[in-house]
């Protein structure tokens, strides 16, 4: 067990490196903290539709990562969610575009939810019947989200701004990609990435070392072999849009717009990535966030209500930021954030205001990790991304104003795509 002391943030670090690849980060904390919380997140998400498994190349259907999440929780004695219900403890899991993530919250019966965890993990049971039942399941969710207008805009706004990267296919996939779903498919994607060596263990709050070190040794010397890294292919991605503006009529209360800004990617360093996107995060912020100068002006003049909000995204190979609002006036309100990215941002974004916003961010960002479940959650996300969450306060010290100016650059007007939906 490998100990670090980040005394900027008074954490201890301790690393268990297992032989099969996987490894145990554990962030400490004595009372008054009586909670722990799990999390074991997967290297493999939404995006990877198509890898070179052992027997050559795969193709998977729109939305198999989310499909496997749910039935990973299927066991041949029943559904996993009983056992942990017995302990006590609160269990989940989620998909995003590049991991999925199990995870636990526990105050009493740490080790058995843990094992648990693992043994459901460890016994994948894919039938045809589970497969097809859960075939139903997942179709009722998805209708769900296509009776939602914001996420249906949402989703139709990745088909605007993407023609070939998956990131235009909802996570969930289509009604039509989850019927192709089959035991093979599933089975395939578990041999090929649900492996110890593609896990991350991230346990946070109360917990006995020692009895963390020896379970963890028991489950290596039980899955000792380290399988190699599963390569994901990615279609080369067009630098244009698919479509720049449509417009349609549905039964809504108010008029909704969404602005789409595809961001071409940039090579560098894993560090560089990270920092690109907490430079385009500041600098969203410091145009459009709550405390801005634009924001209060548009609130006032009832151009935008407490709908409005800005969702930047950076995947490999396809980085965009989504702007949402509802607003009686959505041609006037597209105009003005045009203009604003385009030209009056840089009005806007002085030295004294950035100085002035760093010092915020900063503040928030640490303030965030108050909470267990953030930090495991932020720990994970920065560990796939090949940063420590720790020296992610480096990066954010780094940022200089004219980064910011050169994230405001990389916006160009012939790759902004405009959807509104108006009332009937």
């Amino acid at each position: 067990m490998i100990k670090k002391r980040y005394e900027n943030f008074n954490e201890d670090l301790y690393i268990i490196k297992l032989k099969n690849g996987m490894q145990v980060h554990i962030l400490p904390k004595n009372e008054p903290y009586y909670t722990t919380y799990v999390e074991v997140s997967i290297h493999y998400g939404a995006l990877n539709l198509e890898f070179l498994g052992k027997n050559g190349l795969v193709s998977t259907p729109y939305g198999s990562a989310h499909f496997l999440e749910h039935k990973i929780f299927a066991m041949p004695e029943g559904d996993a969610f009983a056992k942990f219900s017995m302990l006590g403890v609160d269990a989940n899991a989620m998909t995003s575009y590049n991991q999925t993530s199990y995870l636990f919250t526990a105050t009493d019966h740490l080790m058995p939810a843990l094992e648990h965890l693992f043994l459901m993990l460890d016994t994948p049971h894919f039938t045809t019947e589970n497969v097809d039942f859960e075939k139903s399941i997942i179709a009722e969710e998805l209708k769900m989200y296509l009776d939602d207008p914001n996420m249906v805009m949402q989703n139709q706004m990745m088909e605007h701004l993407y023609q070939k990267h998956p990131i235009r296919y909802d996570i969930g996939g289509t009604l039509s990609s989850i019927e192709d779903m089959t035991p093979d498919i599933l089975m395939s994607i578990y041999e090929n990435f649900y492996h110890p060596s593609n896990r991350l263990v991230t346990i946070a709050g109360k917990v006995n070392l020692k009895e963390l070190n020896a379970f963890f040794k028991a489950y290596d010397q039980k899955y000792p072999i380290k399988h190699p890294k599963t390569k994901t292919l990615m279609p080369k991605e067009p630098n244009q849009i698919f479509c720049r503006f449509h417009q349609a009529v549905m039964p809504l209360g108010m008029n909704k717009l969404m602005m789409g800004f595809k961001l071409k990617p940039k090579k560098g360093s894993k560090k560089e990535q990270v920092k690109r996107e907490m430079v385009l995060t500041m600098m969203l912020n410091m145009l459009l966030g709550q405390s801005s100068e634009t924001y209060t002006k548009l609130l006032q003049e009832s151009l935008i209500n407490q709908s409005f909000y800005i969702a930047p995204t950076f995947e490999k190979g396809a980085e965009n930021i989504l702007i949402f609002a509802e607003s009686k006036h959505v041609h006037k309100l597209k105009k003005i954030l045009t203009n604003l990215f385009i030209k009056d941002a840089y009005d806007l974004l002085t030295e004294k205001a950035f100085e002035r916003f760093k010092k915020v961010y900063l503040g928030q960002f640490v303030f965030a990790l108050n909470s267990l479940e953030t930090k495991a959650y932020l720990y994970g996300k920065y560990y796939h991304l090949g940063v420590s969450l720790f020296d992610a306060i480096d990066l954010l010290n780094e940022i200089s104003y004219p980064q910011i100016l050169d994230a405001l650059k990389s916006i160009q007007k012939n790759r902004i795509s405009t959807l509104i939906y108006k009332k009937a």
